[in-house]
């Protein structure tokens, strides 16, 4: 069939990373070798294992030379992804099964080895968090190259692409992006992943557009097939027609102006038409991130997600290895603050180290304050180095999932203990760091008049806080049109937080995804709602500054007023349509929608 005339199709994913991008398809198969159950001669029993230690050695050389190549490519921190994967190769549980089912039963290694990792995938796959299910590919990226090694097959990644072109695969591992050059992925397309798979954190790092989440359409797509990614809306078109086109390239064009002119005014104060500063910060999980915040004009770092560093390693880190990268970003953020957020795994969000980690409902169970209070050396750990790492900078430090009080005072506790023994071990420390907490359960909103008084602030989750007040997963898609953060009830829970802070003089900030899914509607509520600070993904930093400079505070005040009495969220979302219409239509630019 000529390609001319083959039929156009729009599909819908998960906006990964910001852009738009034309080009073809360079498709990435996923390349499982096939295996055979038949049993094997007694005699070659062996010989099988033999061949089977080999392909784990051979396969840990092949992730250490990856490992460097990814360290030179994109830094040490991402680099680090890996070391889950070797982890997992010094599993010896994992080797012995392999090598008892092959004397016991008398089957290959491939095919004993490729059984008991389905059997892991198997509960991997049942788990509700998303970031550990996003996990269960690093299990099949070792299988795949245990087994490639196994039958002595060289293995390729993208480290060969010599043209220009979207990648298109079924799921992107660290391993598969090493060596490839930036000059020629144009960007990334995959069927599985979400906000933290790897092809998503790689993609925004490298500032490439991506759509990930998209069932199966790499099995739909050829080499050299035409393709259109919205990293913005999260769609995808395969053979767009040439209006279709035109119609992106010019969303494309404004989407680049107006990145253009944002960043002109990165360094222009937070501050609305009426005089209230809005204190801007940005998100990081890791340290090669810091750069990216202050090019788009944060005013420091609003959250770091300190568990990256914790889980995408086998081992725990010492005091010293945590002391020197907490400095790092301090040093690099001075004079403006760094927030660590402590430790927040736990339940169906475990590192490697952490054992006895099954549990029936993890969204409800052992995560968080709860996790790091029950691992006491752990969080002294942490809090020590962030403490020492604080005597360089600005450092504040605030503990997630906090439901009781006691949980506070407990934590509090603890920091009070670290800085003794600071002292008396004679380190320098920050001794006037702030101390918050993460507003993220219903529990907490309704106990904020009391937990204010116990801490220095609040900064609200609002990714947990809307799956918990509306019980909705929002990873699960048949109740996913639930999880809306315009609705009503959200609305509540943040102006009572709101409330009680400033009722018991203390500031509070925002650090979930509400602005980025929102957009302008939500920040336009989130000014009015009385917060101090917002902490947002540097890409957004700039718009979200444009549009507190656009409006007054009084204004998003009155809006809220109203939007506090309706009913339903698709109300609310009118209310602000028909203010950005009417009053700012220059904000329309920021309310996602397709080409125009």
């Amino acid at each position: 069939m000529d390609r001319n005339f083959e039929e156009e199709i729009v599909l819908s994913g998960i906006p990964a990373a910001p852009g738009i991008t034309f080009g073809e398809a360079f498709v990435v198969y996923a390349d499982e070798m096939p295996i055979s159950s038949e049993p094997i001669d007694p005699s070659k029993v062996k010989g099988e294992i033999e061949r089977f230690e080999a392909a784990l050695n051979r396969t840990r050389e092949e992730l250490a030379d990856l490992h460097r190549a990814l360290a030179a490519e994109m830094g040490e921190e991402h680099a680090k992804i890996l070391d889950s994967h070797i982890m997992m190769l010094g599993d010896e549980l994992m080797k012995e099964e392999t090598l008892e089912t092959v004397r016991n039963e008398n089957v290959n290694a491939a095919y004993a080895f490729s059984r008991i990792i389905d059997r892991t995938l198997k509960a991997f796959d049942k788990m509700e968090d998303q970031y550990l299910r996003e996990r269960s590919e690093d299990i099949r990226d070792v299988r795949k190259r245990v087994i490639r090694n196994y039958f002595g097959q060289k293995s390729e990644g993208l480290a060969d692409i010599k043209r220009k072109a979207i990648i298109v695969a079924h799921n992107l591992t660290p391993s598969d992006t090493v060596g490839f050059k930036k000059k020629f992925v144009l960007g990334f397309v995959s069927d599985t992943g979400g906000s933290t798979s790897h092809a998503a954190i790689i993609a925004r790092s490298l500032g490439i557009p991506a759509v990930v989440g998209l069932g199966d359409f790499s099995s739909r797509v050829r080499p050299f097939d035409r393709l259109i990614v919205d990293g913005l809306s999260g769609q995808v078109i395969l053979h767009p027609k040439p209006e279709t086109e035109e119609l992106y390239r010019k969303a494309r064009d404004r989407f680049h102006e107006m990145e253009k002119e944002l960043l002109k005014i990165k360094d222009y104060p937070a501050v609305t038409l009426d005089g209230r500063t809005i204190e801007l910060s940005g998100n990081i999980e890791t340290a090669d991130e810091v750069q990216e915040v202050i090019d788009h004009g944060a005013r420091g770092i609003g959250l770091f997600r300190t568990e990256y560093f914790f889980i995408t390693r086998g081992t725990l880190p010492g005091e010293e290895e945590q002391y020197r990268y907490y400095q790092n970003v301090i040093r690099r953020m001075a004079p403006d603050p760094v927030l660590f957020r402590t430790l927040d795994v736990g339940g169906d969000k475990l590192a490697a180290w952490v054992e006895d980690n099954v549990e029936a409902n993890p969204f409800m169970g052992w995560r968080g304050i709860r996790f790091t209070l029950s691992r006491k050396d752990i969080l002294r750990t942490q809090l020590r180095a962030m403490y020492r790492a604080a005597a360089h900078g600005r450092a504040r430090i605030m503990f997630p999932m906090v439901s009781i009080v006691d949980e506070v005072r407990q934590a509090l506790a603890i920091c009070a203990e670290v800085r003794e023994d600071l002292k008396r071990e004679r380190y320098q420390f920050g001794e006037k760091v702030e101390i918050g907490i993460m507003i993220e359960t219903p529990s907490a909103v309704a106990m904020a008049d009391t937990l204010a008084r116990e801490v220095d602030f609040f900064s609200i989750g609002s990714n947990d806080l809307i799956q918990y007040a509306l019980a909705v997963d929002r990873g699960n898609s048949r109740i996913s049109y639930l999880y809306n953060p315009l609705h009503p009830a959200i609305l509540r829970l943040i102006d009572d937080t709101v409330r009680a802070a400033h009722k018991n003089n203390i500031w509070v900030g925002i650090c979930g995804e509400m602005v980025a899914d929102a957009r302008v509607r939500g920040a336009l509520l989130l000014i009015g709602l009385g917060l101090d600070e917002f902490s947002a993904n540097a890409y957004l930093i700039p718009e979200i500054k444009k549009i507190i400079r656009s409006i007054t505070y009084d204004e998003t005040r009155a809006l809220v007023k109203k939007a506090l009495k309706k009913s339903t969220a698709s109300e609310v979302a009118a209310l602000l349509n028909a203010f950005i219409e009417d009053k700012r239509p220059e904000l329309m630019e920021f309310i996602p929608r397709g080409p125009v």
